[in-house]
């Protein structure tokens, strides 16, 4: 019978409860804990007090943050914001529309995007204009998974590697699968791998969430394996943490580049000649030529990303749908790439249109928890209509290619500082 996911944590840690030491003697009851306010800030008598302490505040802290409705709604955030003050407006505007034609996403969307950076809007927009006049751009996903990675540490390589043999044997890996696919709802073991770092040896646990990001339940399922190999490993495990870093939670990493977290999603489009020249001001050949240029010196720098800008547009895209930003840094961990693409086999470079494709192995969406279902951010994601985890993800994709094909062709055309300056001093 599946359980709740707290009440399979909390299943998971009795072993532990087990093996510490004896509490120390609590204190003496004083009375019951005076309940913190839902909201720290008191608009009825202008003060903001922080631990007993009051803390000055401008005039405009009671209209911008704490303010009327931001205090009323306290209640909406207690489960996403300790501490709670109020609320920061943070500016959005949309781009679109912008033609999507994925598995499921098969539409032109209107997309909301978070920003204060003058210009990224007007840069989006020029792309996902280039990208609807020519047809569309085609996403797939090709996997998603959630990762969490306890480690367990040995006395020496010798022990560590009989663990190591233990835990990659097929056997094993099919029953913890089974026990994990039995006691967490709404989840699926896609995979196990076993890593051993000299006397230490990481479980890289990968379970899909549906349509949640799945940072939560992987972790139960975490605990739920370290129960496991507790009681079932016939050897002695010393020491044993729930992440030993190999997870590399929001952080850029090669392996997840390779291997996959999140959504895995390839995104690519054929752009006519002649819209690249009216809309990106440029040509397919010089395009692409300058956008391979930019990897190369990329790649010589030991860059991980090979793009121009996604964390630009996964940062506003994030913002603006209730995704957890902290995960642009895995997610913008993509490589992009620009071709010519001969019409009728024909090599002319006059007439040859443009490839462009983009490669994300790591981006980290969700359509439920989180702060998903926060009103702000919901009523945003509201416009463009989408119903799962994989059509945000598929929006997404889209998204980003839009943002590096406008980049690219302003600097190859020379008009990206114009177009800075001329976007941000309006007045």
């Amino acid at each position: 019978r599946a359980l709740p996911a707290a009440a399979a944590m909390q299943r998971a840690l009795r072993w532990r409860a087990a093996a510490a030491p004896p509490a120390a003697t609590p204190p003496k009851d004083k009375g019951a804990a005076k309940a913190r306010p839902l909201c720290l800030s008191d608009r009825e008598a202008r003060k903001l007090v922080v631990r007993g302490r009051e803390v000055p505040v401008e005039p405009g802290f009671w209209e911008h943050v704490a303010d009327e409705q931001s205090v009323r709604d306290a209640e909406v955030y207690r489960n996403n914001t300790e501490n709670y003050i109020g609320t920061v407006k943070y500016p959005v505007g949309v781009i679109g529309p912008l033609r999507v034609n994925g598995e499921h996403s098969n539409k032109e969307y209107i997309v909301p995007m978070a920003t204060h950076e003058g210009a990224l809007l007007a840069s989006y927009d020029r792309g996902a204009k280039a990208i609807t006049e020519g047809g569309g751009v085609t996403c797939r996903i090709k996997g998603r998974c959630m990762l969490r990675a306890p480690v367990f540490i040995f006395k020496n390589i010798s022990e560590a590697t009989d663990f190591y043999r233990y835990a990659d044997s097929a056997e094993v890996k099919a029953a913890v699968s089974e026990v994990l696919n039995t006691s967490l709802n709404h989840v699926t073991v896609t995979h196990l791998r076993v890593f051993q770092t000299d006397r230490k040896v990481h479980i890289s646990i990968g379970i899909d969430s549906a349509d949640a990001a799945g940072q939560n339940k992987v972790t139960y399922a975490g605990d739920i394996v370290m129960q496991y190999m507790q009681e079932k490993y016939p050897g002695k495990i010393p020491e044993m943490y729930i992440e030993g870093g190999f997870n590399s939670g929001k952080r850029v990493s090669i392996i997840h580049s390779l291997l996959g977290k999140g959504h895995s999603v390839v995104a690519d489009v054929v752009i006519p000649y002649d819209v690249v020249t009216r809309v990106l001001r440029t040509t397919p050949y010089r395009l692409q030529r300058f956008q391979k240029m930019h990897n190369r010196t990329n790649e010589f720098i030991g860059g991980i990303s090979c793009t121009a800008h996604a964390a630009n547009g996964l940062a506003a895209f994030f913002i603006a749908t209730g995704n957890d930003p902290a995960c642009v840094a895995e997610s913008q961990a993509a490589v992009t790439h620009f071709d010519v693409e001969w019409v009728d086999g024909e090599k002319d470079l006059t007439k040859c249109n443009l490839y462009a494709s983009i490669t994300m192995n790591s981006l980290i969406v969700a359509a439920i928890g989180g702060g998903t279902s926060l009103p702000s951010f919901h009523a945003a994601r509201s416009m463009m209509g989408v119903t799962s985890a994989n059509e945000i993800a598929e929006v997404c994709a889209a998204v980003v290619l839009a943002g590096e094909l406008s980049f690219y062709a302003a600097m190859e055309s020379g008009e990206f500082s114009h177009a800075h300056w001329s976007m941000t001093h309006k007045s």
